[in-house]
């Protein structure tokens, strides 16, 4: 057999596997025709292709005569290893708030029957690259960033919304002055470059307020920040600030803001045209279980375990 037909049959072979990881036993696969069609490719290929993920034990199908071809069972973690990328990879925020550890706790039971890890990383513009980069199949960030970078032209889509409050409770203002209640002229404000939700609601409750100088920080930073007089007021969450207990901070509502849910919502964001994730992510990730388990971890009812 010639090199080149050898290097048809394994991207035919990995075409097949993502195709089958969207599926479940008990489901009809497409007709070997469609395959052809869509991955231009010979009759005998695709059977070529079925034949090594039957051998390979990922798979067993079962003819029901004209009604097509079922599977009678499936191994997701088999198929996965027919793949050239052998694991799935989501990214998502810092787990430093019960929120996100609830949600990495969700994504992992959601996704137990793959080969499947969570890679952290501060900054929703970081996670972004990564996924355009390749390096992910998915990130999680807020509505609101996901909706700005493609208003920018990033080449993603929004596979899944998991629903207001599901990303944090809200955001709120932290000021050094225990008396102060909004950003005033002259104020040293924190900034941090590599959130889009920080940015933006920053330069919201900044707006029209003359002198304020923006100090550059990472957004976990600001209460330490606040608390050795570096900075006068900072954007944060309201979650970190529940969990940890800061009773000495001066805590505000953010008021006015534009529209609360699109920076409370979580999204699950994919590369553009990524039809084999979205529909794996659609399939399992389930915005009511995942706000079930997320609930049960911030309540204590289950352990955090990502």
């Amino acid at each position: 057999m010639s090199e080149v037909l050898y290097q048809k049959i394994g991207i035919t072979v990995d075409r097949l596997a993502q195709d089958l990881l969207t599926r479940k036993e008990g489901e009809r696969i497409l007709p070997i025709s469609e395959y052809q069609e869509r991955f231009q490719v010979s009759r005998g290929t695709i059977q070529n292709g079925f034949s090594f993920l039957k051998d390979s034990g990922a798979i067993r199908l079962v003819s029901r005569g004209h009604l097509g071809t079922f599977i009678e069972a499936i191994d997701y973690h088999r198929l996965q290893e027919c793949c050239f990328n052998k694991e799935m990879l989501g990214s998502m925020p810092l787990p430093y708030s019960i929120s996100y550890q609830g949600m990495a706790t969700a994504l992992y039971q959601a996704l137990s029957p793959y080969a499947f890890n969570l890679v952290f990383v501060r900054g929703s513009e970081g996670r972004l690259k990564l996924l355009s980069s390749g390096v992910c199949q998915f990130t999680v960030c807020s509505l609101h960033a996901a909706e700005e970078a493609i208003r920018l032209g990033s080449d993603i889509e929004i596979a899944v919304d998991l629903g207001p409050g599901t990303y944090l409770t809200r955001h709120v203002l932290l000021f050094r002055d225990p008396e102060q209640k909004q950003i005033s002229a002259g104020m040293r404000v924190a900034y941090d470059r590599s959130s889009l939700d920080h940015r933006h609601l920053t330069e919201e409750v900044t707006a029209g307020v003359k002198g304020v100088a923006y100090v550059d920080m990472k957004a976990h930073q600001i209460v330490r920040a606040i608390r050795d007089g570096k900075i006068d007021a900072g954007v944060w969450n309201l979650d970190d600030i529940l969990e940890s207990g800061y009773s000495d901070l001066n805590v505000c509502p953010i008021r006015n803001s534009s529209s609360t849910n699109v920076y409370t919502s979580a999204v699950l964001v994919i590369r553009r045209g990524d039809e084999n994730i979205r529909q794996l992510l659609q399939r399992h990730v389930r915005p009511d279980e995942i706000v079930r388990i997320q609930c049960a971890v911030r309540e204590k009812r289950i352990p955090a375990e990502y």
